[in-house]
């Protein structure tokens, strides 16, 4: 008989991206938090650059998943969320705030609108 605490655990591949997100969302909390308060950019740079490299995996594992990812739910998402990260420097830290958002929104739709193709007008995977 299996061990049927085996069947709790997630795959390698599952686990890792989990690893990646939780780091990426506390190197974004700490961005965020800084900007609010004024800390100045070199103070930044750390958590910005751990935002940036882990964000990158992130589209990384996102366009593993479907070669449509991109014009679906989840990639225009990611484009939204990366459009409010690139108005930061002009629109002060409330731009940040709103990539947590739609970072956090993105990350908790349900499969069928995370799927959902804006080119095909339908769920595609």
């Amino acid at each position: 008989m299996p061990d049927p605490r085996a069947t709790l655990l997630p795959r390698p591949a599952r686990m890792a991206g989990i690893a990646l997100r939780t780091f990426h969302l506390g190197a974004m909390a700490l961005l965020v938090g800084g900007a609010w308060y004024g800390a100045p950019e070199a103070a930044l740079r750390g958590a910005l650059t751990a935002v940036v490299l882990s964000g990158a995996g992130l589209v990384v594992s996102e366009a593993s998943h479907s070669r449509h990812w991109i014009y679906q739910g989840r990639g225009l998402l990611v484009l939204a969320h990366l459009a409010a990260v690139g108005l930061a420097r002009s629109c002060g830290p409330g731009a940040l705030l709103a990539a947590v958002v739609i970072g956090a929104v993105g990350s908790h739709l349900p499969k069928p609108l995370r799927a959902w193709s804006l080119r095909h007008r339908a769920v595609v995977d």
